[in-house]
């Protein structure tokens, strides 16, 4: 007996070919943020819901930023689930580095090329075919659905999902679903936090054959980059059923993230990603800054780091330095009924059983954590994200939409 569930399964697969084109389509809509314009992009999803007669709203706090909400209510009373996806994506670089033009999209040897084609617009895609398929068996349904598509996620959100969870409270819901890149064997509960600093080095100065008329700033900011790694020693405790989780999925851990990845999750790491000083070689600098990118464990508080940064700072009088941005990290329970659905759906389609793990980096879903909304990502892996020839396999794109619609359909039925 053919069931609502097989019949979801069904239709969604009889549109892979429809996925597949529409993705290649978004793809080839530039979106890089900066400057972040997702208009064209935008109007790609509102067609598609247009087309299929699925009413939608745009939100635009920041012109050239629109951000779209579609609500399906089912036929009974039950829980609010979220799915959110955005359109922004990184810069392309140097496009010399791509093996492919970046915004072809072009489809060879079982992948999609592109900008965005694992951050996230085949997450987002995977989204929006998944909730049109289910806005079709709506009645059958319990609670409500909220899709959400936003720009501006690779500058955190202000105009973006940030705007709507502080201004638009029906997005926040009981539960957030995201397709963020993770890997298909990777499904994550919660995420590190950041915290971003500029550390600044003045001196006199001098010309650069009186070198001892003034210390070389560089020289100090060297010495300072190189005690920093003493943050690298703030670890997440080891008895944490945190730690442990992670401990026990450390081979999924290496398997999304690279070799490697399982040491670092539960540790404090620091990156130096900027640094200028000097003018001309004959010249001792009178000054050197350096931005640095901590990211911290979810049970590390910034204010630990933060006390052990100053006092590493304090050695050099000649240094002081500012926080730029900050976000705490976040996890929800990796035993929430949505963990389930995911694992079982994906198990029942592909085989692959997805274990729980946390995020090395940042995305949406931590906004609704922040909010108390449990919040969980689960998409494809995250090839080429953020550097030269960005892909997405077809096999993984494609069971990620599935497994998303499945796992819905499971959440709002039960």
């Amino acid at each position: 007996m053919t069931t609502i569930k097989d019949h979801l399964l069904l239709r969604i697969s009889e549109r892979e070919s429809e996925m597949l084109e529409f993705l290649r389509r978004l793809i080839q809509v530039p979106t890089p943020n900066p400057p972040g314009d997702t208009t064209a992009a935008m109007d790609l999803v509102s067609q598609f819901l247009s087309q299929r007669g699925i009413p939608y709203e745009i939100v635009e706090p920041n012109q050239g930023m629109p951000n779209l909400i579609a609500v399906l209510s089912g036929g009974s009373d039950g829980p609010r689930l979220v799915l959110n996806g955005h359109l922004d994506v990184f810069p392309a670089g140097d496009l010399n580095r791509w093996s492919h033009d970046p915004w072809a999209a072009i489809q060879a040897d079982g992948c999609i090329y592109g900008r965005g084609a694992s951050d996230m617009k085949s997450g987002t895609t995977a989204l929006l075919f998944a909730f049109a398929e289910l806005h079709a068996i709506r009645q059958h349904l319990r609670g409500s659905l909220v899709l959400t598509v936003v720009s501006d996620e690779e500058t955190f959100g202000p105009w973006g999902a940030q705007y709507l969870v502080e201004h638009r409270k029906e997005v926040l819901g009981n539960c957030l679903l995201s397709a963020e890149p993770t890997s298909p064997y990777a499904l994550r509960f919660g995420e590190k936090g950041r915290l971003w600093v500029k550390i600044r080095v003045r001196t006199p100065g001098a010309h650069g054959a009186y070198v001892h008329m003034s210390p070389n700033p560089i020289a100090i900011a060297a010495d300072l980059i190189a005690r920093l790694r003493s943050l690298e020693e703030i670890r997440s405790s080891a008895e944490t059923p945190l730690t442990v989780t992670l401990q026990k999925n450390a081979a999924t851990i290496d398997k999304a993230y690279g070799r490697g990845a399982s040491e670092i999750i539960s540790s404090t790491t620091v990156n130096v990603g900027v640094i200028k000083g000097g003018v001309k070689i004959n010249m001792v600098p009178s000054d050197c800054e350096f931005e640095v990118d901590i990211r911290t464990p979810p049970d590390v508080p910034h204010l630990k780091v933060m006390e052990r940064l100053k006092e590493i700072v304090a050695v050099f009088p000649e240094a002081e330095f500012e926080v730029l941005d900050q976000n705490a990290a976040s996890t929800s329970s990796p035993d929430h009924p949505m963990v389930q659905a995911l694992i079982q759906n994906a198990k029942q389609l592909s085989d692959i059983e997805p274990k729980p793990i946390i995020a090395l980096g940042g995305c949406d879903a931590r906004l609704w954590r922040y909010a108390g909304i449990p919040a969980f990502v689960y998409g494809p892996s995250p090839t080429g994200m953020a550097a030269a020839d960005e892909l997405v396999r077809v096999d993984e794109f494609l069971h990620v939409a599935k497994t998303h619609a499945l796992a819905v359909f499971d959440y709002l039925s039960n």
